[in-house]
């Protein structure tokens, strides 16, 4: 599951495993040959352009993200230079996509990333023509893009990355860099919509619709007994069934159900017309059945 994420101006993306199938599948749409990865390991990624030229990514720690070129005669690399700067332990593996004239870059930094925590640090890149100017986009405290579409005239790319809730991109364009995060959530059925009232009359549960960049949700209220109220984002929605997760008390204290149980528990309308259940994962014994009053 994705952690809540802060974006920040400048630079973007979770490392991803090595780009070799990634670099050669857009290769082949380039112009007069293709575009071949020369090196591929933890700390560097390096891929030839169609026309011969090379490119370099490479992590180094305590300074960040550091890329050079080499014209396509051979002659000597560029001097490196920082497209990321920081301090944090690097992640381990460069993402590198090429078509045309344009390479884009997933890495990552976080400590203890190389153990298998998730970054702290995601960066997406973007070079283009002669690959002296890069564009970075930095995701804080995200787990990262999971895949990137260049378009075929190089113009453009989309960073993205899908849950079975949600779907967040990041836009480039030449000449204006990186646009805004947008996060499009996944909308619920209308089965669901409006609010449920426990056969038993204790409680009842409302769910609400999704928009950019806001989750569905639903708030749990008690009818009877101790007051409690809480409201909470509505992830993994299939067509008959959602779960809840990051229960927020609005009002009183947690009482049984109010929230269900989180990682365990979901809702499930198994027909449109049909009676609403509380069950834990897995089980299909119903803990509380609801109606629509």
């Amino acid at each position: 599951m994705q952690r809540e994420s802060v974006f920040g101006i400048v630079g973007a993306v979770l490392l991803a495993t090595a780009g070799i199938t990634a670099c050669q599948g857009d290769a082949a749409a380039a112009p007069g040959g293709a575009a071949r990865v020369v090196k591929d390991t933890d700390d560097e990624a390096v891929v030839e352009l169609s026309d011969g030229r090379r490119v370099s990514l490479r992590y180094q720690a305590g300074t960040g993200l550091l890329e050079r070129h080499r014209s396509a005669d051979g002659k000597a690399w560029s001097r490196s230079k920082t497209v990321y700067a920081t301090k944090t332990d690097p992640c381990r593996g460069i993402d590198l996509k090429v078509l045309r004239a344009t390479v884009t870059v997933r890495a990552g930094f976080g400590p203890y990333c190389r153990d298998g925590e998730p970054p702290t640090e995601s960066v997406a890149a973007v070079g283009t023509g002669g690959l002296g100017k890069w564009d970075t986009h930095l995701a804080k405290d995200w787990d990262g893009w999971d895949r990137v579409d260049i378009a075929r005239d190089g113009k453009s790319a989309t960073f993205s990355s899908k849950s079975s809730a949600s779907t967040t991109m990041l836009g480039w364009r030449a000449g204006k860099g990186f646009g805004e995060v947008v996060t499009t959530y996944k909308k619920l059925g209308e089965r669901f919509l409006g609010t449920w009232r426990a056969e038993d009359g204790s409680h009842e549960v409302t769910f609400r619709q999704s928009g950019l960049n806001v989750p569905a949700s639903a708030t749990v209220e008690t009818l009877e007994g101790p007051t409690c109220r809480v409201r909470m984002d509505v992830i993994n929605i299939w067509e008959d069934r959602v779960q809840p997760r990051g229960a927020t008390v609005l009002e009183g204290e947690k009482t049984t159900y109010c929230p269900p149980e989180e990682f365990n528990s979901e809702y499930v309308v198994q027909t449109p017309d049909g009676p609403m259940e509380l069950r834990n994962l897995g089980d299909t014994t119903p803990l509380v059945t609801y109606r629509k009053p």
